[in-house]
């Protein structure tokens, strides 16, 4: 069995992006200072031991036979219609969707509220349904219509996070039975690191691609990362390996975060917020803290702009707010509730049904594979999905008794 657990993801993606950060090929990143270095190290330490319990208390994931657990129920059918009238709301409220232009990417879309119910939903019956589609032994055209129906869904708002989150839920899952089914070998390890390679690359160009719409230089060559480069500033090092110019775009995306964290490191020293400010704004889905605290994104935008390592790179990974908040003890704090909740989650987990465990279980991978970037727990349509599986099971387990 593959130990894929969302222990073992955040520890590997911290050491890929600390290697990355090493090699020096922006000249705007400063230098890791060794407190912060001894903090990583006792990360990753702590979730590899993490990662080794939960795989041994976690042992009837073994068993479960994908196939019988992803069949289509008529509340699949109800639950697309549902989100498809509350996209239609959405559209009429904001007077179009953002996929036509006639909203700009970024700005404020939908009803307020129904707008995360709705994409909560959308998110969480693409990925059913994707699932039926590829397990289920019943495979219809209307079981095709309604998952067709829920992708428009999802792309209509143009939210490519919002996909992004549903098509790693859907990854996960399909690691989860595929992984454990099948060996690696070198040929599959080898296609695997080439299809990454090709992705990579398109990031790349499609970065430029768009910059370059951005910003009013039409015409010029998609392979020419001139725009990038200004703004992450490559060192010679870089320049001079051969790499094609399109891979800056990845290296600044994956490393900029742990750039921008140890500046708030090296600059600020007092603490800024309460205890209650903290918990709320760290730990709790921000269609809530946003009501308590309005005005705490703003202010930490405003009060760490002159940490980023540049003017457009503004993340700072899951410890930056922490820190801006309360130092040193704030991601002390927040490392610890990394370590505690999946434990806790997919423990309870585990007894609401098998198929309740692989969703919830691949939710927090997604969280845990970006947490390095951002903080995810305040993100409600990611972190909010994660009581579906709980509900679910509740209610399945009653109905049983």
């Amino acid at each position: 069995m593959l130990n894929i657990n969302p222990y073992t993801i955040f520890s590997l993606i911290t050491i890929i992006v600390l290697l990355l950060y090493k090699l020096k090929w922006s000249l705007l990143y400063p230098v890791l200072s060794l407190p912060l270095l001894i903090f990583f190290f006792i990360l990753i330490i702590g979730c590899l031991i993490l990662s080794l319990i939960l795989k041994d208390r976690i042992e009837f994931s073994e068993n479960i036979k994908s196939q019988s657990i992803y069949e289509y129920k008529k509340i699949y059918g109800i639950i697309v219609i549902i989100v498809c009238i509350g996209t239609l709301l959405d559209g009429i409220y904001s007077h179009g969707f953002p996929i036509f232009g006639t909203i700009k990417y970024g700005d404020d879309f939908g009803v307020p509220f129904l707008h995360t119910f709705t994409s909560i939903l959308a998110s969480f019956i693409t990925y059913y349904l994707a699932m039926v589609l590829t397990f289920g032994k019943k495979r219809n055209l209307k079981i095709l219509l309604l998952f067709m129906l829920s992708i428009i869904c999802i792309v209509l708002p143009f939210s490519r996070l919002l996909i992004i989150l549903t098509l790693l839920n859907y990854f996960w899952s399909l690691l989860f039975f595929k992984g454990n089914k099948s060996k690696l070998s070198i040929k599959k390890v080898l296609t695997y690191f080439i299809i990454l390679i090709g992705v990579l690359y398109g990031f790349g160009i499609l970065g430029n691609y768009r910059l370059n719409v951005q910003t009013g230089v039409y015409g010029t060559d998609v392979r020419d990362s001139t725009l990038i480069y200004r703004i992450g500033v490559p060192s010679q090092k870089f320049i001079d390996s051969k790499i094609p110019s399109a891979y800056f775009w990845d290296y600044i995306y994956i490393t900029s975060s742990l750039g921008n964290l140890q500046n708030i490191i090296n600059e600020k020293q007092d603490e800024n917020g309460s205890i209650n400010e903290f918990l709320i704004t760290q730990f709790t889905p921000d269609v809530f803290s946003k009501r308590i605290y309005p005005n705490f994104s703003t202010e930490v935008t405003e009060n760490t702009y002159q940490y980023r390592v540049a003017p457009v790179l503004n993340v700072g990974t899951v410890f930056f707010n922490s820190y801006y908040l309360y130092n040193y003890l704030g991601i002390s704090m927040m490392l610890l509730f990394i370590w505690l909740f999946p434990l806790a989650y997919l423990l309870f987990l585990q007894n609401l049904g098998e198929k309740n465990f692989v969703y919830g279980l691949s939710i927090l991978n997604t969280i845990y594979f970006l947490l390095f970037f951002d903080n995810m727990f305040t993100l409600s349509v990611l972190s909010l999905q994660l009581f579906i599986p709980l509900i679910a099971g509740i209610i399945g387990r009653s109905s049983r008794n």
